[in-house]
């Protein structure tokens, strides 16, 4: 096998898949049957799929358009050499019995085909501190707290206190409508979410404080901060509560990993009669009259129309492209949100010589932290100073035994970490030579901690390098300096003002990370919520669904049957 050393920005006309010319003459041909459609649909998304899969089984006819030659936006999957990497989703939740993702694969029938498996027995992270401890995030704020307690002593109650206040968020959330609220629920439902009311404004750092939680737990807490890009001064504690009260109810990675999921979708989609998706097919006009969108056109001089539009692409490149004057104050006030930062991803694929089980390595990530103040951390790694930064490493092959990521016997580790998008792209602006010495020199340093810390001579196992960086987003997947959520994840930004599906035109629906939740979970969410809007039909009652406890004890049934 040729060992490669590349730069994931080179790959975009040579990794995955791009069009042949008789795959771009089919698309021209169906282009000219002058199908009808119901639904016009920018951007392939994981929120974009989920709504048009859903759309697609109640009938509809639906046209995607996606400017990437593959599905999926960021949970789409490349190919290195005989390797492939999902570009930016290593685990997800609600994938369990009585979850969001779950029951939008049953309401389409593919619940038995797209499967997933259970991150632990011990826990689905591992958080490594500066002091050598590694402490296990379990199933279950019980087990959290013992956990944490073993570690360092004397943190129980503190920790219990700081998870009864997660837990009472998410049960307040979980009773909020799915739907805009009216003066009537804030007269007469206000007594039912009085924590929310009260944290509606509060960062993690403001609970760790008020639960006095010492450094040692605070980081155990917050190790993970890269799973939501915003470290715990600015993070907001809804968010917080909603990724990590959602993992502790089940961490799961697809059975037949990341790049079968989105295919499959995109496959159920195109097997519905009338349906389509259009693939290297860029929107670059959004035309409107009146309150209307008349049309969409494209890079390649074509023209799609139907009676509606969702728009998956970022809402506030969109309403640039439609003309911001179009738009009244109050929506472009919505339209106004600073993107979330992004960071560095390294796609390693190693040669069949080395196990990662024999270095601690298994199905759960590892968050390893060189300093305690993650804060601190943050402010550094923000200015490229990666002297003592976190990193996060993450094994996909160890987190199912289905081939199809890697050639046999041989293993991939994920090495990612924050970085802000400006550097990157001044770098690139100048040269690409610079580009290339920038990223070598994060990756290179992310390398150094992985060696020392876990795989002694990690450098003479590397098969495959390629090294993503936000402006790597930017490019593949148009998303605006290259951010990884969309809108920060802020406690201004996460409020009932914030960006919905509605739009000032009449057949525009917004469907994407800022207009609804980040993450694979968080955009089923958006795809679904969104279909429930369009057709009135409430597949999923979040009201009615199983409680936290209740599914922290059947994912933990599941592990006892599974070891």
């Amino acid at each position: 096998m040729q060992t490669f050393l590349t730069g994931i920005d080179t790959m975009k006309k040579s990794s995955s898949g791009a069009l042949t010319a008789q795959q771009k003459a089919d698309q021209d041909q169906r282009y000219g049957e002058s199908h009808r459609y119901d639904y016009v649909i920018i951007g392939t998304g994981n929120a974009a799929l989920t709504v048009a899969a859903l759309l697609a089984h109640a009938g509809k006819k639906i046209c995607m358009l996606e400017a990437h030659d593959i599905p999926g936006g960021y949970v789409h999957t490349f190919h290195m050499g005989e390797f492939a990497f999902c570009a930016q989703v290593h685990y997800i939740w609600g994938a369990g019995p009585g979850g969001r993702v779950n029951a939008f694969l049953r309401k389409i029938g593919l619940d038995k085909d797209i499967t997933f498996e259970l991150m632990g027995p011990k826990g689905y992270d591992l958080m490594s501190m500066p002091d050598g401890q590694k402490v296990f995030i379990p199933y279950g704020w019980d087990q959290l707290a013992k956990n944490i307690d073993d570690a360092y002593p004397g943190q129980k109650k503190n920790v219990e206190k700081f998870t009864g206040i997660i837990a009472r968020i998410r049960k307040e959330l979980g009773q909020m409508p799915d739907r805009k609220l009216t003066l009537w629920d804030y007269a007469t439902r206000w007594f039912h979410f009085l924590t929310l009311i009260r944290y509606r404004r509060k960062t993690v750092q403001d609970v760790f404080d008020e639960c006095g939680l010492s450094k040692e737990a605070q980081l155990v807490l917050i190790a993970n901060a890269g799973d939501l890009m915003e470290p715990p001064k600015d993070l907001s504690i809804f968010i917080y509560a909603g990724l990590f009260g959602g993992y502790n109810t089940g961490s799961y990675y697809p059975t037949k990993h990341f790049k079968y999921y989105i295919h499959r979708i995109a496959d159920y989609i195109t097997e519905h009669e009338g349906c389509h998706i259009y693939y290297e097919t860029e929107v670059t006009e959004i035309l409107t009259e009146g309150d209307t969108v008349r049309c969409v056109k494209t890079k390649d001089g074509k023209t799609f129309t139907a009676p509606n539009f969702i728009c998956n692409m970022d809402p506030q490149r969109a309403s640039h492209m439609i003309g911001r004057t179009k738009f009244p104050p109050k929506a472009l006030e919505s339209l106004s949100y600073e993107y979330s930062p992004a960071g560095v991803v390294m796609y390693l694929g190693l040669k069949d010589d080395i196990d990662l089980r024999e270095y601690g390595f298994g199905s759960y990530n590892i968050w390893h932290n060189e300093q305690w103040d993650m804060n601190t951390m943050w402010d550094e790694m923000g200015k490229l100073n990666f002297a003592n930064p976190w990193i996060f490493l993450s094994t996909p092959t160890l987190h199912t035994s289905e081939p199809g990521n890697a050639p046999k016997g041989h293993q991939i580790l994920e090495i990612a970490s924050y970085a802000e998008y400006q550097p990157f792209k001044d770098a690139l602006d100048k040269s690409y030579k610079d580009y290339m010495a920038l990223k070598d020199k994060v990756a290179n340093r992310m390398i150094d901690i992985a060696q020392e810390k876990f795989i002694p001579n990690l450098r003479d196992h590397i098969l495959v390098k390629v090294i993503g960086t936000s402006a790597t987003n930017d490019d593949f997947c148009l998303s605006p300096n290259g951010n990884a959520y969309g809108s920060r994840l802020i406690p201004k930004n996460v409020t009932t003002a914030r960006l919905k599906s509605e739009t000032p035109f009449r057949n525009l629906r917004w469907c994407n990370a800022s207009s609804g939740w980040p993450g694979v979970y968080g955009t089923v969410v958006t795809g679904s919520n969104l279909y429930t809007i369009l057709t009135g039909d409430r597949f999923y009652d979040q009201t009615t669904a199983p409680s936290d406890d209740a599914m922290v004890a059947e994912v933990r049934e599941r592990l006892k049957r599974e070891v």
